[in-house]
């Protein structure tokens, strides 16, 4: 056994305190840091978004100005006046849209600017005529188309329209050798007559009114055949 007696005990009060304060403050430090990193954590995805919402504006914007250059156009579709398309709509006769009462503004729209200007011909009460290559030509008066010629129509193409067509139609006979046909509306008096009685007996369509005249005149139409 050691006969050693220290003189003095050391007071250990102010470094247990020391210890303990050393300890509270790191368990301080270390609780704090997750908050500030949650910070920096929704900080940092709140500006991610953010441009990434700038960007996808700004691809937006772009895109909606682009240049009408930059578009591609689909190819216009020929229009053939020697094989028209026909349709009926209650009553009213139209070829490639067109029909009695329509503007030159619609027709030149409908049928193209390949065409030239008249203001005269001998037997019709036209003020201006619009002539498309000498395959069709539109009588307008005060601005309404009041006549339509088709001109070398394709008769097999035309043949096949007449056959198919289901509203009221007839045939009369010009002489022995011709046959002219008939479309006919009684709703609104819209006649369509095609006829070989012409140059090199090549097939017309006319489409007009029937007028007062016609409608009162015993010959007219002189129906021999009425089709079903």
């Amino acid at each position: 056994m050691s006969n050693y007696i220290p003189n003095e005990l050391k007071d250990l009060t102010h470094s247990k305190e020391r210890v303990m304060q050393n300890v509270v403050s790191e368990i301080q430090k270390t609780s704090r840091r997750p908050k500030h990193t949650w910070r920096y954590v929704v900080i940092t995805a709140v500006l991610t978004m953010s441009v990434m919402l700038f960007v996808f504006n700004e691809i937006i914007i772009e895109n909606q100005y682009a240049p009408a250059t930059e578009v591609t156009k689909l190819p216009e579709v020929p229009l053939d006046l020697k094989r028209p398309t026909f349709t009926e709509v209650e009553g009213i006769f139209y070829f490639h849209g067109v029909t009695l009462g329509d503007s030159e503004s619609k027709v030149i729209e409908l049928l193209g600017e390949n065409y030239t200007k008249e203001d005269y011909e001998e037997n019709t009460l036209a003020d201006l005529i619009l002539d498309y290559d000498g395959n069709a030509r539109f009588y307008f008066y005060e601005n309404k188309l009041v006549k339509m010629l088709l001109m070398k129509v394709d008769k097999s193409y035309f043949d096949q329209i007449f056959k198919e067509y289901a509203g009221f139609k007839f045939i009369t006979h010009a002489s022995e050798d011709d046959t002219n046909r008939y479309f006919y509306s009684k709703e609104t008096g819209h006649l369509l007559k095609a006829t070989t009685e012409v140059p090199n007996q090549e097939l017309y369509l006319y489409l007009t009114p029937v007028g007062k005249d016609l409608l009162e005149n015993p010959d007219f139409p002189k129906i021999e055949q009425i089709l079903n």
